[in-house]
């Protein structure tokens, strides 16, 4: 990884370290050593003290005093109630939205739906994905829910569409039916789908990180 800026904030050297236990350089148990980060990514003891307090309250590690940060091993049930609350997250987006939408803006977010399911990509999915997610925000309005869903972090880094096997199809189909909900102006089937679509990413992700050895132990 190239040297950070030193303006760098602690989001960015939490993001490396999620990548180190993703990637196995860390394992479950390994103590977190601050000094190698910083010195590897040029900043200071600062952004990564700041970076291991936010991986503490989120369960990647667990902090002991006087003897440091040691990386948690994560199990089937964190990974399925993370994507099951990000699926009741934007299942409210949804259904905010589909009651707020005006005309035109409803026909803007189902032209964003199609482009997600035109793509195939990883890279512009990924692209069209977000732009759509953006844009439901947006349109619902709620700012309540929009600040809850920002401090939500990705288990998986960098692309989940490819990082994930078969994730891009399970999003791609959800999108579909979503935006048939949407369509609809139904605001219950849209936040249905959507819970549905993020349960099965999170089972995807479940297979991937067992294969990885990222469990305590193997299901």
């Amino acid at each position: 990884m190239d040297v950070m800026d030193r303006r760098s904030s602690g989001d960015q050297v939490a993001a490396h370290i999620r990548r180190m236990v993703f990637d196995g350089a860390v394992r479950p148990g390994d103590r977190i050593r601050q000094d190698d980060i910083a010195a590897e990514l040029g900043v200071s003891r600062i952004p990564v003290r700041e970076a291991v307090i936010a991986l503490d309250r989120e369960g990647w590690v667990t902090i002991e005093p006087h003897r440091g940060a040691f990386v948690n091993g994560l199990d089937p049930d964190y990974v399925r109630d993370h994507y099951e609350l990000f699926g009741l997250l934007f299942g409210l987006t949804a259904a905010r939205a589909v009651n707020r939408a005006d005309g035109a803006e409803l026909d803007e977010i189902l032209e964003s739906a199609a482009a997600v399911e035109a793509a195939t990509d990883p890279a512009l999915f990924n692209t069209a994905n977000h732009a759509l997610l953006r844009l439901l925000t947006q349109v619902a309005a709620a700012p309540r829910i929009a600040s809850v869903a920002r401090v939500m972090t990705s288990i998986v880094p960098g692309n989940f569409f490819m990082e994930v096997p078969g994730a891009l199809d399970i999003q791609r189909r959800g999108v579909g039916s979503i935006a048939v909900a949407l369509r609809a102006r139904d605001s219950a089937k849209a936040s249905a789908e959507f819970k549905t679509m993020l349960g099965l990413q999170g089972e995807a992700v479940i297979t991937l990180l067992d294969k990885r050895g990222l469990f305590w132990a193997p299901i």
